[in-house]
């Protein structure tokens, strides 16, 4: 059995304000670093995204992504530096996309969260998500 040290409690449920400010943060790191992100939601408790990298470089680009979100959050909300505070789960669920239709799948996944956990349309989102959002085509395993 796996132990990953998760830790307990309610998670973290974002406001719409609160979810325009992560997904403006990871915008700018997205943007500054020129990853190639097909897709992105956010849930009020979650992200998905569809990112296209090295294997190898995935678990760095999710801590930066993580870390980078949760520093900054933390400064938007006035928290302490040194209270306990956790935005994000340790843990990050990963698929590699290997044709043309789990990628429409994985794409169409991810752009209809929102709808499909309740959630409202969130135009400021949109307009966001459309900075650093290409509309790329799935290219194949490299």
């Amino acid at each position: 059995m796996i132990k990953y040290g998760v830790w307990p409690g309610e998670p973290l449920l974002l406001d719409s304000e609160s979810e325009l400010f992560i997904t403006m943060t990871i915008a700018r790191i997205v943007k500054r670093k020129g990853y190639r992100v097909h897709a992105y939601n956010i849930c009020r408790d979650h992200v998905h995204l569809v990112i296209e990298c090295v294997e190898k470089e995935l678990p760095g680009i999710i801590r930066l992504l993580k870390g980078k979100s949760a520093q900054r959050y933390r400064e938007y909300c006035g928290i302490e530096p040194h209270s306990e505070f956790h935005l994000w789960t340790q843990k990050y669920g990963s698929e590699y996309i290997t044709s043309d239709k789990y990628y429409y799948n994985a794409v169409q996944y991810v752009v209809n969260n929102r709808e499909k956990h309740g959630l409202p349309e969130h135009t400021g989102l949109r307009v966001i998500i459309r900075q650093f959002v290409g509309t790329h085509k799935f290219t194949g395993i490299q």
